[in-house]
């Protein structure tokens, strides 16, 4: 029988997965998985407990919101590194956005992502790293659309679709100090006033699809850029907002898009960074490069292409 270490918030989104989890093993035992549960007790638990145990199993799955699945990618690539081993990771998402099991098709159902670990199939995803060596699965970002982006309910986000929920979140803009940055990707150098930022490898952020662009890869070794530079006046605002709901941004004087597999940026000042929705500290200087196909994730067959 394989073996499978499933690790899980039991606080992530309210606590749901309290009620499902004889159903989750279930589900894995009957697929003949033998299962190890493991339940984690605060930030970076299960960070250690997989660098510490992992090695020992075939898969490694875990449940809860980004911030649980972004500890456990981090903790596989260390442990893949270390021993030469390339164990899969399994999700079932629990949070409130689950961004990135939205990109990769995961069913919401708990029990149905359960389905998925034991009978998927391995797709090789890139994935992000600060120069620090901290590991992000799908979007570093700063400014307006970050707090907006995970402080909106889901619920909302549905009612209002995507074109409306891009119109609110730009009257966050009026109430933002731009940063002035310096950005340098490959022969691309860009400076001036930012509103937002972000460098992604997915296709919903903050639970909104297209945000980062069309025609995204997750497995082609770069990451989409989206840059929205300060608006000083109605003709950029409309260019702003235009730009945002239809992803075309050809010939657009405020908003940069291109994709790049290593991008820096230099402040005068401390900038606040998110990393997968969770803070991701103040920094001056960040530089960021893509780790192609670092992580195997288990998906439906059906989402393999």
């Amino acid at each position: 029988m394989k073996k499978i270490l499933f690790v899980f918030n039991p606080n992530s989104g309210k606590g749901q997965i309290k009620n499902r989890l004889l159903d989750i093993v279930r589900m894995f035992s009957e697929n003949g998985l033998q299962v190890t549960v493991y339940p984690t007790r605060a930030p970076k638990d299960g960070y250690d407990y997989i660098l510490t145990y992992g090695r020992k199993f075939d898969i490694i799955a875990c449940s809860g919101g980004d911030g649980t699945l972004n500890e456990t990618v981090g903790a596989v690539i260390r442990l893949n590194k270390q021993h030469g081993t390339n164990i899969p990771v399994g999700y079932i998402p629990s949070g409130t956005t689950n961004d990135f099991a939205s990109s990769l098709g995961i069913p919401k159902d708990m029990v149905k992502a359960a389905r998925v670990i034991s009978t998927g199939t391995a797709f090789r995803c890139d994935i992000g790293m600060t120069d620090s060596g901290r590991n992000f699965n799908y979007v570093a970002a700063f400014g307006a659309f970050t707090e907006v982006s995970y402080a909106t309910p889901q619920e909302l986000k549905n009612m209002l679709g995507h074109q409306a929920y891009i119109i609110e979140g730009m009257r966050s803009l009026t109430d933002l100090k731009p940063q002035y940055l310096r950005i340098r990707a490959g022969d691309r150098e860009l400076e001036g006033n930012f509103l937002y930022g972000m460098v992604s490898n997915t296709r919903s952020v903050g639970g909104v699809k297209g945000l980062a662009g069309k025609n995204v890869d997750l497995c082609d070794g770069l990451f989409e850029v989206t840059l929205l530079r300060q608006i000083n006046n109605p003709v950029e605002l409309h260019q702003a907002v235009t730009g945002l709901l239809t992803q075309q941004y050809e010939n657009n004087n405020v908003i940069e898009s291109f994709k790049t597999d290593h991008i820096e940026f230099q402040s005068p000042v401390d900038v606040a960074w998110t990393l997968d929705g969770e803070f991701g500290g103040f920094r001056k200087d960040i530089s960021f490069d893509v780790v192609p196909q670092a992580v195997d994730f288990i998906i439906e067959r059906k989402n393999t292409k």
